[in-house]
């Protein structure tokens, strides 16, 4: 299995369309800051916008994939921006929230939706930009994304049976397909994604993601790479602001938090699953990184959701 396809089986992400956009005239769309896990992303399937992040922003056009890692606040709006907002209607179209507004100039047409991670996983994006974007248009080995976009955006707004089911999974499958974008980029984005990307860290990525349980030390790191662990770590360190350890680490309790989610499996099988010789030592890691300890997080992710 390659290092991406290790990853996404490690995070076991989930995706959702929530709303098929049609703007016109002047409109502006907020997204407040995510929840952790939660993963923001849009797609723009035709016409032109802006996206607001700070005090930066970005000019969309068509084939446009943005991913906000952090889940950052921030603002859609048109081109066109004088006079009163245009008026706003949605309905559910049997399939996703459908959102028009008509005024003038020319339309955008979009898809805003979520990834989930979990939080546990979403730490191992840790380092990433705020905004992560593909621009599909310009690059010619994004046809496969190109095109789970376009059918996305046409099962969206279609009432056709089993929509709602293909635009649950397509969503799903637009998560991998983006970090492969990503990763293949001409100058990945600092942060997980690059570790992936470079050729020299490959070895030692891979096989930690693949046996996050093995006992991992620089040394061992180094070998994976043919590379003196001084060479390992001032690569690993131009890729990302963790140490390979603290990495490791990062990786073990995003397993962890998986297991330990997934059902009634011992703590002490769990704390092995995971590279840790005793409960105890398990125990100390997981609450530095979650804030809770192994059962009470198991506890909280097995509630019932109120009601």
């Amino acid at each position: 299995m390659d290092n991406l396809s290790h990853l996404i089986s490690l995070l076991a992400p989930q995706g959702t369309v929530d709303l098929h956009c049609s703007f016109s005239g002047h409109w502006v769309e907020d997204h407040l800051q995510a929840e952790p896990g939660r993963l923001p992303y849009h797609v723009i399937l035709n016409g032109q916008g802006r996206l607001v992040l700070g005090d930066k922003q970005w000019l969309l056009s068509p084939g446009d994939v943005l991913l906000l890692p952090g889940g950052a606040p921030h603002r859609l709006k048109g081109l066109f921006e004088e006079g009163p907002l245009a008026l706003r209607v949605s309905h559910h179209n049997g399939v996703v929230m459908k959102q028009v507004s008509v005024g003038e100039g020319p339309v955008l047409e979009m898809l805003c939706g979520e990834f989930w991670v979990a939080p546990s996983g979403a730490l191992l994006l840790t380092g990433s930009p705020e905004l992560l974007r593909v621009r599909t248009a310009e690059r010619p080995d994004c046809e496969g994304l190109r095109s789970l976009v376009a059918m996305l955006g046409r099962e969206s707004a279609s009432s056709q049976p089993g929509s709602s089911a293909i635009v649950r999974e397509l969503s799903t499958t637009l998560f991998t397909l983006l970090l492969r974008a990503l990763v293949t980029e001409a100058e990945p984005t600092p942060g997980l994604l690059t570790l992936l990307a470079n050729a020299r860290l490959a070895p030692a990525v891979g096989a930690v993601l693949a046996e996050p349980w093995e006992n991992w030390t620089l040394e061992r790191l180094a070998e994976q790479c043919h590379l003196s662990r001084a060479t390992f770590a001032r690569y690993f360190g131009r890729c990302t602001s963790l140490t390979p350890q603290e990495w490791v680490t990062q990786v073990r309790m995003t397993l962890a938090a998986r297991l330990l989610s997934q059902g009634p499996q011992p703590i002490g099988q769990v704390a092995e699953q995971c590279g840790y010789l005793s409960q105890a030592a398990f125990s100390r890691a997981f609450k530095l990184h979650h804030g809770l300890s192994p059962g009470w997080y198991r506890r909280q992710q097995q509630a019932p959701a109120p009601r």
